[in-house]
């Protein structure tokens, strides 16, 4: 009796946080398939975009074609921005030239753009909802 009372509460929990939270789905087009390496896909809350090493949850994933699509689950309702690139060296590091412009494909959620530095939270921001999923699209350039 104990276990199946303990199995029910364990349900009700991760039913509650699977309503609490929201999914985000990233299409991403423009991936170098040819190239290879793998794609490094971050989340960002407002005060650490797209500081490195600082995401909420990264995903990496194998390069598998020129459009991919990443998942990530149980992601509490906020304000988020995405960042992805593509690390076709595998150095777990983005290559950037002399004043630092990526030289790997870099993509941003909502297509914004790089001037002279990363673009602002306002402009990459996305909002999930509890219990609801979100797809973006994210283009490498």
């Amino acid at each position: 009796m104990k276990n199946i009372l303990i199995s029910i509460l364990l349900l009700i929990s991760i039913q509650t946080f699977a309503q609490n939270n929201g999914t985000l789905i990233l299409e991403i087009q423009g991936v170098q398939a040819a190239k290879g390496g793998k794609l490094s896909a971050g989340i960002f809350d407002r005060e650490n975009f797209p500081k490195i090493g600082k995401a909420y949850r990264v995903e990496i994933k194998s390069v598998e074609g020129n459009s991919m699509r990443i998942i990530f689950m149980g992601i509490p309702p906020n304000e988020y921005g995405v960042a992805v690139y593509q690390d076709i060296d595998q150095n777990n590091d983005l290559k950037t030239n002399l004043i630092g412009l990526p030289k790997e494909p870099i993509g941003f959620s909502n297509d914004a753009k790089i001037n002279f530095g990363p673009p602002s939270f306002e402009d990459a921001k996305v909002i999930i909802k509890a219990g609801e999923t979100l797809t973006i699209p994210i283009i490498l350039r």
